[in-house]
């Protein structure tokens, strides 16, 4: 039987990019960090237990915990709040969705300062919200206006932050140029530039004409995708004369593919999968959503936008009720996800999630499922800091 280490090494081994060691590194910072990034164990560990084969097929983000969901503003200009990552994106069993997200808030409880009781308790709260959701057949469209007060609390925080502000942050204006920044990009080689700049300007021309690369600088972001190929790329909208960021970040199969016996739509390339669905399951998709290949690899393009928020958990972890807020707005999220991409490339009818919602066995098993696994992450993350104290992640 394989080590962790060698499980979490062998997963990463085509992730050579130098945000690899920092990804190892942040590993270690605490257990929900750990769960973030070690999506592939999850499903390693569970794809045979009988409680994950419950539910009918639905799209799934795949990686459903708690950081998965946040503020974006959309196409038509409005901000919305719903899932935000869709890197592990399939057609799976529910249940696969539901207990990655039931796990993700024990794992959780540390950052958040809830116990690990008050932990089971949001779990039901967040089930039950999940299946009166489903019950209802209807999605839901989580606005501002329409939001209970906490959400509204953090829709006002992100629209505060505005695009001019991040490219003042970000970008040198007579240079036209972006800013290397500690911590969140590098420079590129000359060969990477190139590629990137060139392939991105054609992308451009055949479907946001107006756009025009002017600079590429590799990005460092999030937890799971760090050791992959992402960039920045600054270009300037020629319609209104000003410059935009874009977030170009290469695409790898999902971590649910080795174990997930659905079958699945035939899709070009992974990046033709993962924008395909973030459309079937977002209310309203981002600013430049599009695919572009760079040599023989494909990326996801779409705008970096201040507006990309996530739960802060410093504005939960005083009042309990505040977190049972949250939990409930993700839990109707993930519902009407699923209920908005019913009856597409293979999904379940929206009349056999109506169904689903009204049995009860499978609730229970999966409650059951979450807080053991919620005890085998915990063990695993202080194994992995003791292994990586003694070096052993190294190669």
């Amino acid at each position: 039987m394989k080590s962790l280490m060698d499980r979490i090494k062998e997963f990463h081994r085509d992730r050579t990019e130098p945000t690899r060691e920092l990804k190892y590194k942040l590993m270690t910072d605490n257990e929900f960090t750990f769960y973030r990034a070690t999506c592939h164990l999850f499903y390693e560990d569970l794809n045979t237990n009988s409680s994950l084969r419950e539910g009918p097929p639905v799209w799934a983000c795949g990686d459903l915990h708690l950081e998965n969901f946040g503020s974006y503003r959309a196409s038509n200009g409005l901000v919305y709040f719903d899932i935000n990552d869709f890197d592990e994106a399939m057609l799976a069993p529910a249940s696969w969705e539901i207990v990655r997200f039931l796990c993700s808030i024990g794992m959780a409880s540390e950052q958040w300062k809830y116990s690990s009781k008050e932990a089971e308790g949001l779990m039901i709260l967040a089930l039950k919200a999940y299946t009166k959701q489903l019950a209802g057949g209807k999605a839901y469209a989580i606005e501002r206006e329409t939001s209970p007060p906490l959400i509204q609390e953090f829709f006002e925080m992100a629209e505060s932050h505005k695009e001019k502000e991040l490219i003042k942050a970000r970008v040198d204006k007579k240079k036209e140029r972006l800013k290397i920044i500690k911590g969140k990009t590098l420079q590129v080689s000359k060969k990477t530039y190139d590629l990137v700049k060139t392939s991105v300007n054609d992308f451009l021309k055949e479907t946001y004409g107006y756009l025009k690369v002017k600079d590429v600088v590799f990005r460092i972001a999030g937890t799971g995708s760090l050791g992959v190929k992402r960039y920045a790329v600054l270009v300037i909208d020629q319609r209104q004369d000003k410059f935009r960021l874009l977030d170009v970040k290469q695409s790898f199969p999902s971590s649910l593919a080795p174990y997930n016996k659905i079958k699945q739509p035939a899709w070009s390339s992974e990046s033709e999968r993962i924008v395909t669905v973030q459309g079937l399951m977002q209310y309203a998709l981002p600013r430049f959503m599009g695919t572009p290949a760079l040599g023989e690899e494909f990326f996801v393009l779409k705008q970096l936008q201040p507006t990309s928020q996530k739960i802060d958990y410093s504005l939960c972890h005083k009042k309990m009720k505040n977190v049972e807020t949250v939990m409930t707005t993700m839990a109707q999220a993930m519902a009407s996800a699923q209920l908005r991409s019913a009856s597409r490339k293979g999904s379940a009818d929206v009349e056999s999630l109506i169904k689903f919602s009204t049995q009860s066995l499978w609730q229970a098993n999966l409650i059951q499922t979450a807080v053991e696994y919620v005890d085998t992450m915990k063990n695993y993350f202080k194994e992995y800091c003791a292994d990586y104290k003694k070096g052993k992640m190294k190669d």
